[in-house]
């Protein structure tokens, strides 16, 4: 079941790839970054089912979770993305490379996306892959409780900053409205919850080693995600320096604003 699944997200980031050689555009890895945990669920199940195994309540909820979660944030990355060239990132990746970059890019971008989702599906992997497990209501309200809010979260957020960048006037300016003044990526914080929710929901098969999701998640943000993003904005937005000192990065709390 689970290599099945990794096959064909491979297969499908390989065709992606190819794809993004006509195109010359790397970053539409980006968009597929959801799709590609919907197809790993899917996988799961179906393979499942040919070896004549019954969907449980705990895995029919786990397919909606992460089939919401991921087409949600595909058509929006892909509404947003696509016609506007290739992201900065990955254009200053492929100048700075010494070495061919169609070959850098499948290895370095495309198949090093595969490997994070391989590592991020453990809670799909382990709750496919438990034969018996126990459907506990609590969990299962838990973990669609955690997922409602951080699916509300990740999506005002998105629309929220979405409105602020469609007006001109904004284009030098700093979005610290709505959620955005109580997190500088609230965004992340709701996709994060998300995770956090699928992990709680992998509790009912008595393993705690789908926590390895929401904590990678967060090595992503801290460590990857954020650092790239913030860095040319404090030079490109004057106050984005003291929108930093006055705003939490990441989980949402009160303004620390002295004034």
């Amino acid at each position: 079941m689970i290599e099945t699944a990794l096959l064909a997200n491979w297969i499908s980031l390989t065709l992606l790839w190819l794809i993004s050689l006509r195109m010359k555009d790397s970053s539409i890895i980006d968009i597929y970054w959801g799709f590609g945990f919907v197809l790993i669920c899917w996988v799961c199940l179906l393979s499942n089912q040919n070896d004549g195994l019954a969907v449980s309540i705990t895995q029919g909820t786990l397919l909606s979770m992460v089939t919401i979660w991921g087409l949600r944030l595909t058509f929006y990355l892909a509404k947003r993305n696509l016609g506007h060239g290739e992201d900065y990132r990955y254009t200053k990746m492929r100048n700075s490379s010494k070495k061919d970059w169609r070959i850098v890019s499948y290895f370095r971008v495309f198949m090093l996306q595969g490997v994070l989702q391989a590592i991020i599906a453990a809670p799909i992997f382990i709750i496919f892959g438990t034969n018996e497990v126990s459907d506990s209501m609590p969990i299962i309200l838990t973990a669609l409780f955690l997922f409602a809010v951080g699916f509300l979260f990740e999506s005002m957020a998105d629309q929220q900053m979405k409105a602020f960048k469609s007006n001109p006037d904004n284009s030098s300016k700093i979005m610290n409205e709505g959620l955005w003044k109580y997190s500088r990526h609230p965004n992340y914080f709701g996709d994060f919850l998300q995770w956090f929710s699928i992990f709680v929901l992998s509790l009912s098969t008595g393993s705690f080693f789908g926590v390895i999701a929401p904590a990678m998640m967060l090595f992503i943000f801290f460590k990857l995600t954020i650092r790239l993003l913030e860095k040319p904005q404090s030079k490109k937005r004057p106050g984005y320096t003291q929108y930093m000192d006055d705003t939490n990065m990441f989980f949402p709390g009160p303004s620390r604003s002295r004034d």
